[in-house]
Order: structure tokens, then C-alpha cells, then sequence
């Protein structure tokens, strides 16, 4: 307790911890039987120059590079100014990820989770959001299909234990169920879309809810693949505190993404549909939900179009959120539904449990009963993106 009996949010688990290419592995303690360990939420840093590799002829010169400049991995185009650029915090958060010893290297990856008795993960991008807008749509989808055939051979390579996250055409709808389907038949088990998509080859802003967009969500559904969000997708500014404020607002940019879900009628559209948050912990569920029951009571005379349920029923019937440590959130997890969180490492982000690993699973463990535990460490992840029994 701190001062005048407010409950202190520090964890004493973090406290000291430090950049995560500095710390040993933690193990986890005993588990409730029948509990296979999964990461929901894990980053691949990419160290192969792929793209120059892979592109055909014509369109070698257009691809981005994968190289060191000195002792920093760089990724994007050799054109600066048509890829990704850095705030001077950002590249040493970049450089600090990258050395850590299993961000680019499977095997040493490997060596990791099983000190911590991690099962199996589900690997996003690191610095691919970069390409999310690129220009030339030709090699953005190339771009996206070289990338998701390099997490297919990881997969394999890894014996079915590393699953990354897929990125597949969203920005032309008439393309969309060809492009998932091929994420499919590559044997990934998700994929990733932008949480702003930006604009069309045609110049014209995209809007996940409009008409437009309806080939996409019904080739999602009938591929049977849930579709992530992730955080850290904006990161431009600067200032004094660029580092810190940056990281607190991408730990909360839901809100809109689940707003045109519900209140666009996609999930009433596609109710096979399968969506996870990933990133921003479990504490905003209770909040944008209950804003979302006001705003249905406030404006239901003028909403359009008029939805079926309560936005509350398509959180329990349709949305997943990922979590590392959320101490907040497991204290409201009856509003929330323990059947829709997954714990994850965040692997080897600083922020993320490496090196406390244990101690994070514990804190899960005394909080939720052992069924719950069972689905919250593993299970749910398990089920959801049908992964290996």
C-alpha cells in the first residue's frame, strides 16, 4: 500500500530488471496439469537480406535491404526517404532488441523459450509495419508474400514452435481472398492488418466497415484465421520524453479498431470472425466496453448502421487481448472473460518477461483459479490459432 492507502501499481518483478539483451532466463514454477505454455504475442527481427534476395529481376532494385551499418541492423530502403526513418530513441530501442541473442538467430530463439519452459509463440513482425504503406503497391505485396513465405520456412525449421504472423493484402479487396488463402496453404496460422489502413491504389481512404472492405472480412472468415491488431504501429515525433509518451500512447490504440468492428456491423456480417489486440495488456477492455454500452444507449436513434447486440456480446463472442503482466486487468477479469486473454513474453522486447518470466506465470497463477490459468497460459492460444496438441 502507498501513501493514504492507495494500492501501488510497481512490480516488484520488474523493479531493476533492465534491457532484456542483459538477462538469464527465469524458469516457470509448476504448472496446473495439462497446461502447454504459449507466448501470444512475440517478435522476429529480421536479419536476411530476403527481399534482394528473393524479388525477381525487374524488381530487385525496388526492394528493401536487410544489412548492418556498424553494429546496427538496419531495414528499409536504401532510399531513405521512402522507408522507414528514426528518432535517435528508436534506434537504440532497435539496437537494444536486436542484440539480444534470439531476436535474429531460431536455434539460440529455441534455447530461450525452453529455459522458460515456453511450448510454442506467436512471432509478430519487428519493423515490417514499416512497409505498411508503401507507395508502390506492386512491391508492397511482394514485399509482404517474400516475408510471409520466410516465416513458413521458420516454422518448419523451428519443429512447429515459432508461428509468425502473417501480413496479407488488404489494401485491394478484390485481391484479399487469394492472398489469404495463400497464408493459409504456407501452413501460418494468423496474419496482421494495419490499425490505420491508410489509402487505396486509387488514392482513396480505406475504412475497415465500409462496403468496400466486405470481400476482406469475408475471405478472413472463410479462411478461419483470427486477424491481429498490434500496437507500436505510429511511431513518429520527438521532444523531451519522445521515448516514454511514445510507449504509453501504443499501449493503448484499440478503441477505434474494436469501435468500427461493433458499430460498422462487421461482426454482425461475419459473426465466424476472429479478432486479437495484441500488446496493450487487458486493463482498457472494461473501459472501451462499458464507453461502448454509453455510446449505444446515447446515439442508438442515430446509429447506422443498427447493430444486433450489445457491444459487450461481440467482446465475449468475437475478441481476444494479449497480456504480459496486468495486474489491473486480472483484478477486472469477470468483465473482461478469462476465456479471452492470453498471456504472452513479448519476447525480447524490454518490456517484455524474459528474465522474469517465472514470476510473471506466477503472478498469473495466484491470481485466476487453475482452469483458467490452464486457458490463460496456453489453452486459448492453442485453440484459437489451431495450433499443435
Amino acid at each position: 500500500m502507498a501513501d493514504g492507502g492507495v494500492v501501488t501499481l510497481e512490480n516488484p518483478a520488474t523493479r531493476g530488471i533492465g534491457l532484456a539483451r542483459g538477462r538469464s532466463a527465469q524458469a516457470c514454477p509448476a504448472l496446473p496439469q495439462g497446461t502447454v505454455l504459449v507466448a501470444a504475442d512475440t517478435h522476429w527481427s529480421l536479419a536476411e537480406d530476403i527481399w534482394y534476395q528473393r524479388f525477381p529481376a525487374s524488381l530487385k532494385d525496388s526492394a528493401p535491404r536487410v544489412r548492418y551499418f556498424g553494429d546496427f541492423l538496419f531495414v528499409g530502403f536504401d532510399n531513405q526517404a521512402d522507408g522507414e526513418t528514426y528518432h535517435p530513441s528508436l534506434i537504440q530501442v532497435a539496437k537494444s532488441v536486436d542484440d539480444c541473442r534470439g531476436a535474429t538467430n531460431l536455434a539460440a530463439r529455441l534455447e530461450d523459450m525452453d529455459a522458460e519452459g515456453v511450448a510454442m509463440e506467436i512471432a509478430f513482425p519487428q519493423r515490417i509495419q514499416g512497409f505498411f504503406h508503401h507507395r508502390d503497391f506492386e512491391v508492397r505485396d511482394l514485399i509482404f508474400r517474400v516475408y510471409n513465405q520466410h516465416l513458413a520456412e521458420l516454422r518448419e525449421q523451428s519443429g512447429n514452435r515459432f508461428h509468425g504472423v502473417a501480413i496479407p493484402n488488404w489494401w485491394d479487396p478484390a485481391k484479399a481472398r487469394a492472398s489469404i488463402q495463400e497464408i493459409k496453404a504456407l501452413g501460418l496460422k494468423t496474419f496482421m492488418i494495419p490499425q490505420t489502413p491508410g489509402k487505396n491504389e486509387a488514392g482513396e481512404p480505406i475504412y475497415y466497415a465500409s462496403a468496400a472492405m466486405e470481400p476482406f472480412w469475408a475471405a478472413a472468415e472463410e479462411a478461419g484465421l483470427p486477424v491481429c491488431f498490434h500496437v507500436a504501429e505510429d511511431l513518429k515525433g520527438g521532444g523531451d520524453g519522445f521515448l516514454g509518451a511514445m510507449t504509453l500512447h501504443n499501449l493503448g490504440p484499440f478503441r477505434r479498431n474494436l469501435g468500427e468492428l461493433i458499430f460498422g456491423g462487421v461482426f454482425d456480417r461475419h459473426p465466424g470472425l476472429r479478432v486479437v489486440f495484441s500488446e496493450a495488456g487487458i486493463n482498457w477492455v472494461p473501459g472501451a466496453l462499458q464507453d461502448a454500452e454509453l455510446t449505444l444507449d446515447s446515439f442508438a436513434e442515430l446509429l447506422e448502421p443498427k447493430i444486433a447486440e450489445r457491444p459487450s456480446h461481440y467482446w465475449r463472442k468475437n475478441c481476444y487481448a494479449t497480456f504480459m503482466n496486468d495486474a489491473v486487468g486480472l483484478r477486472l477479469l469477470d468483465m473482461i472473460g478469462a476465456d479471452r486473454i492470453m498471456w504472452s513474453t513479448d519476447y525480447p522486447h524490454n518490456e517484455g518477461t524474459f528474465g522474469y518470466t517465472g514470476d510473471s506465470v506466477q503472478s498469473i497463477l495466484d491470481a485466476v483459479s487453475p482452469g483458467d490459468a490452464r486457458q490463460i497460459l496456453g489453452g486459448t492460444a492453442i485453440d484459437l490459432f489451431n495450433l499443435p496438441r
